[in-house]
């Protein structure tokens, strides 16, 4: 299985996931997205409110600061 096919496996997991009890509070699962052939990969600790209602990771201000320092590192 290349990498790219791999990552929608993982992505569709995390969608479907109920082995603890993190599924009954969500809206949305996050999985993430991105590059399969990236040299680094950002991970966060857990969805927060904005991340759990749109679906999608470092959305909120935490992902605003985030983008603030790599854009001042380059």
């Amino acid at each position: 299985m290349d990498k790219a096919a791999e990552l929608q496996t993982i992505a569709q997991e995390v969608r479907t996931c109920t082995l603890c009890r993190l599924h009954e509070g969500r809206t949305n699962a996050v999985p993430g997205y991105g590059d399969p052939n990236a040299d680094i990969m950002f991970i966060g600790e857990g969805p927060g409110f904005h991340e759990d209602k749109q679906g999608l990771p470092f959305v909120g201000r935490s992902g605003k600061y985030l983008d603030y320092l790599l854009e001042k590192i380059g």
